[in-house]
């Protein structure tokens, strides 16, 4: 069994793939360049998780993720807008996201304008997800 962490960040991948004009173009903690043909893509990446005691036997996990959302065209930003806004939707609804958290939220966006041959810009949104595990095993909600 793999971690709540990990089966969250797994499942946002899931959710996100096919739903988001984004398509098939959704990847997990990608290190190689998303080339020109790619976009719009996804690239879903955990960025921290700071972890506190709840009770004997129970820790709450607040687990940041961002959702990098790579496009090209004019204007660029709302290009990625469009994309981010269905993404939204998703994290905000997918169900088995839901079964693992106590809450998600958006808490920032970032826009960054790259130089190309067309106008071409990352939206990066970072999504805070509250989860509980029991305090001796990662994988495993408290009952």
């Amino acid at each position: 069994m793999t971690t709540l962490r990990e089966q969250i960040t797994a499942q946002t991948v899931v959710a996100l793939t096919g739903a988001t004009p984004a398509g098939n173009n959704v990847f997990r903690s990608r290190e190689i360049s998303i080339t020109r043909d790619m976009v719009p893509a996804i690239v879903v990446m955990p960025e921290t998780l700071q972890t506190s005691r709840m009770g004997q036997g129970t820790d709450r996990h607040e687990l940041v993720l961002v959702l990098e959302v790579f496009v090209r065209g004019d204007p660029w930003d709302s290009i990625a807008d469009a994309t981010a806004e269905v993404a939204h939707r998703v994290m905000m609804k997918d169900p088995t996201i839901r079964v693992y958290a106590l809450d998600v939220r958006r808490v920032s966006a970032e826009y960054e304008a790259q130089e190309a041959d067309r106008t071409a810009g990352t939206l990066s949104a970072r999504y805070a997800i509250t989860f509980l595990t029991r305090s001796d095993d990662l994988a495993v909600q408290p009952v």
